[in-house]
C-alpha cells in the first residue's frame, strides 16, 4: 500500500552556522525549483516535417520557499528574524545564507544556500504576532532512498542543536501605537509592515560549466545558481485609520522626510518595534459605509544596523 506524503507530518528545520534550529511553521509552507528549457528548432530543408522543437535543459532557476512562524516571547525562532533583517557583518553588506530542510516520515527535502528575500510582519489585533518569510536558494534536493536520507540526517545529527524552551509562549497583539510625523494616530484598524531584500543571482551558465555537468559523476544534469548580490532593500507598509471630524488632518496629503514609529505586541515594551527616522508617505481617502484613510509609507533612512536601530523585536 502506498504511503502518501502528508504536509502535517512535516518537520522543518534550518542549519545555520553549523547549528540546527527546529522551527514551528504554519501549514502555508511551500517550496519548489523550476528549470529553464532553451528549445531549438529541428526543422531543416530536408526534414520539413520536424515541426516540434527539441529541449535543452541545462539551467536551474533559484529554488523558492515560503513559510510563516509565530513570534514567541522566547528566542526559539528569532534566528529566522535575524536572517531576514541583519547584514552578514559590520562591513559585509549582504545577507547570511542557510540550508532549509523539510523532513517527512518517508521523505527528506533540502534547499541549500537559502537567503530570505521578503518578510511580512503580521500584525492583527487580538491575534498572535507572526512573521511570514519567503526566499530563494541554490539547489532543491530530494533524498529518495532510505540510505541517502539516513546518511544526510546522520550528518545533521553531529551538529549542535539549538536548545528550545519547553513551553514557548505566543505574543498576542494587545497593544498598538502608531506615530506619523510625531503625531499619535487614534482609531487605527490596520497595520502592515514588509521588508524586501532584492537579490540578483549571478549568471552561472558558461560553456565550461555545461561541459563540467556533462562529464560530472555527481548525477547533476543542470547548472545551479551559486552566488547572489543584494541589490536593494525596501522597508514599507500601510496604516489604515478611520476618518472622523477629529481625525482628518492628513487626508489626501503626502509628506517626505517624516519620522514614523509603530509598536505592536503585548504591551508598549514588547513585540515588534519600528522606529524609522525618515519616511515618505501618501494618504488616500477610502469611501465606504464608514470612511477610512490609508497611509502608504516607505522608509528612506540608510543604516548599517537595521536589526538594532530601526527594527526591533523585544520578547520580554
Amino acid at each position: 500500500m502506498a504511503n502518501f506524503t502528508i504536509l502535517k507530518q512535516a518537520q522543518v528545520f534550518i542549519v545555520y552556522n553549523n547549528t540546527k534550529y527546529n522551527l514551528d511553521v504554519t501549514e502555508d509552507i511551500k517550496f519548489s525549483q523550476t528549470f529553464t528549457d532553451n528549445t531549438y528548432a529541428q526543422k531543416t530543408l530536408h526534414e520539413p516535417h520536424k515541426l516540434f522543437n527539441a529541449s535543452n535543459i541545462k539551467k536551474a532557476n533559484p529554488a523558492d520557499f515560503s513559510f510563516t512562524i509565530p513570534m514567541y516571547e522566547q528566542n526559539d525562532l528569532k534566528v529566522v528574524y535575524d536572517l531576514l533583517v541583519d547584514f552578514k557583518g559590520a562591513t559585509d553588506f549582504t545577507l547570511n545564507q542557510f540550508d532549509l530542510y523539510i523532513q517527512l516520515p518517508h521523505d527528506l527535502y533540502s534547499i541549500s544556500g537559502c537567503v530570505i528575500t521578503n518578510g511580512t510582519f503580521m500584525i492583527e489585533k487580538s491575534e498572535n504576532l507572526k512573521l511570514a518569510v519567503s526566499g530563494e536558494g541554490e539547489k532543491l534536493v530530494h533524498y529518495k532512498s532510505t540510505n541517502d536520507r539516513s546518511s544526510k540526517l546522520g550528518e545533521i545529527a553531529l551538529l549542535t542543536e539549538y536548545s528550545r524552551s519547553s513551553n514557548p509562549t505566543h505574543q498576542k497583539v494587545d497593544y498598538t501605537q502608531v506615530q506619523v510625523d510625531n503625531t499619535t494616530l487614534p482609531s487605527i484598524y490596520k497595520i502592515s509592515v514588509e521588508l524586501q531584500n532584492k537579490v540578483e543571482w549571478t549568471e552561472n551558465v558558461t560553456v565550461q560549466k555545461v561541459l563540467d555537468i556533462d562529464s560530472s559523476t555527481s548525477g547533476d544534469t543542470v547548472v545551479y545558481p551559486s552566488n547572489f548580490v543584494l541589490k536593494e532593500r525596501i522597508l514599507a507598509g500601510s496604516i489604515g485609520q478611520y476618518v472622523s471630524d477629529q481625525v482628518n488632518s492628513f487626508v489626501q496629503t503626502s509628506k517626505t522626510n517624516v519620522p514614523i514609529s509603530i509598536l505592536a505586541g503585548k504591551d508598549a515594551q514588547t513585540g515588534f518595534q519600528f522606529n524609522m527616522p525618515s519616511c515618505s508617505f501618501t494618504n488616500r481617502n477610502n469611501v465606504a459605509a464608514v470612511f477610512t484613510q490609508s497611509y502608504d509609507w516607505r522608509m528612506n533612512t540608510n543604516t548599517t544596523d537595521l536589526g538594532n536601530t530601526i527594527i526591533n523585536f523585544n520578547n520580554s
